[in-house]
């Protein structure tokens, strides 16, 4: 035992020193063994133990006729314009907001956005850990990630203090980062695993809807306080051999496209003040033309890894066949079906015009869609979580098979677009109602969401 004890805490050069100057002999014997051991005793791979979105009680609920309603009493906006904009946003009347914003007036202050932010990071978490009985000192890294709230000391840190993690623990706070952060925290939680072995990593995506609602009137600005609703989840990655059983799926690819160089992409989604001085996030005419242009680049990138030959191929054939035949130009570019890469797709539940460019754009079926309409309606847009809430769905359907693809897409400020790719590599099982945030209502879905929502 005192071998492996000293392979476990010493680097390789200095296992093949010592191993040189034994005079054991079976030296050679171990020093195979040494080297065996630093090669192979701590996997490569990044396991998604497990994952857990927030949800809370029924008197968090708000209707959109509440929203429109509190809206004209408290000067969030022109009732005309909200209602119209609600009405046709694919957001149901189950969604969730902070206890701080229907109030007259509402409670704008630190403290207000303080419990929200405790509320979703706190009761997540813990159900995470105790769903699998996890010491939370067996976390090595801790990465949080909230757009609009940096609080000091950071979201990290909260989660630290709470639950009382080790000293010794990595933290990591992203801020500004948009919608897609979700997944941005999965790639640095990707990176940190490839650099320390035999590591377990928590990361909390949310984005608090109490910290920035805007009061003015410009109406590129006031579309954030119709879309935006409570929402956030903890997941629990790691690159431990010993996970590789009961983890629900294996990381295969992440590409990050980022068009913040181009000032159309960067101007997009922009937090700034209206000429009164009421401070808010812009969402511009042009978000649509520049997600687009983002997730044509992801794709270019994505395709070379996931897609058959035969796809890639037909793309390429069709990208030759128009610059040396110019009537070919007309047809446009040859759109490789990823329905034969992928079993499932979770794009960000942003809204129901991105959804359905997305659907469009890479010609899906309603089924394929489903789980990010059904999201959006049910939790409306919870931002870098709402992938998540999209792939509970699927688990709750019990779609997800062993051996499944899944398609994590997402989109953000900057303007930035990522994609997950994941293998399922066990059977996904719902032990309890805590353990899907569907669970106890997936029975009702899916639905037929109208055109114009009643209220």
């Amino acid at each position: 035992m005192e071998i492996f004890n000293i392979l476990e805490n010493s680097n390789l050069i200095e296992v093949l020193i010592l191993l040189y100057h034994s005079k054991h002999l079976t030296v050679i014997a171990l020093t195979a063994i040494a080297i065996y051991f630093w090669l192979f005793r701590s996997s490569k791979h990044v396991y998604l133990v497990d994952f857990i979105c927030f949800r809370t009680s029924n008197s968090y609920r708000t209707p959109i006729s509440g929203i429109i309603e509190h809206s004209e009493l408290d000067g969030f906006g022109t009732g005309e314009f909200l209602t119209k904009v609600l009405e046709r946003s694919g957001i149901g009347n189950e969604c969730y907001v902070p206890s701080s914003i229907p109030v007259l007036p509402s409670d704008l202050s630190l403290n207000s956005t303080m419990e929200e932010l405790k509320m979703v990071i706190f009761s997540t978490v813990s159900d995470l850990f105790t769903k699998h009985k996890l010491n939370p000192r067996s976390i090595d890294v801790v990465i949080t990630n909230c757009s609009l709230v940096c609080p000091v000391p950071s979201l990290a840190t909260m989660i630290i203090n709470k639950f009382g993690l080790r000293s010794n623990v990595m933290s990591f706070n992203l801020s500004g980062m948009g919608c897609s952060a979700g997944l941005l925290s999965v790639s640095l939680a990707k990176d940190l695993l490839r650099v320390h072995k035999n590591s377990t990593v928590l990361v909390m995506s949310m984005e608090s809807v109490s910290s920035n609602p805007y009061k003015g009137k410009v109406k590129s600005m006031l579309l954030a306080n119709c879309l935006f609703r409570m929402g956030g989840v903890a997941i629990l990655l790691s690159n431990k051999t010993n996970y590789k059983h009961i983890a629900k799926y294996e990381l295969r690819h992440l590409t990050r496209t980022h068009l913040g160089s181009k000032d159309t992409a960067y101007k997009c989604v922009f937090q700034e003040a209206d000429e009164e001085g009421c401070i808010g996030v812009s969402l511009s005419r042009s978000i649509l033309q520049v997600a687009g242009e983002a997730m044509k680049t992801n794709m270019s990138t994505l395709a070379a890894f996931v897609l058959p030959y035969s796809e890639i191929i037909k793309y390429g054939l069709s990208i030759t066949w128009k610059k040396f035949w110019p009537p070919a130009r007309k047809r446009g570019t040859y759109i490789p079906d990823f329905r034969k890469a992928f079993d499932h797709f979770c794009v960000h539940a942003g809204g129901k015009a991105v959804i359905d460019a997305i659907k469009e754009s890479l010609k899906l079926k309603d089924r394929d869609v489903e789980a990010s309409k059904m999201t959006l309606y049910r939790f409306g847009n919870t931002s870098s979580s709402s992938v998540w809430y999209s792939l509970s769905y699927l688990e709750a359907k019990g779609r997800v098979r062993k051996g499944d693809m899944i398609w994590q897409l997402g989109f953000g400020s900057g303007f930035k677009c990522n994609s997950a790719v994941w293998k399922c590599i066990s059977k996904v099982k719902l032990e309890n109602c805590c353990s899907n945030v569907w669970s106890e209502f997936i029975h009702q879905y899916p639905i037929e969401v109208p055109d114009v929502i009643d209220h």
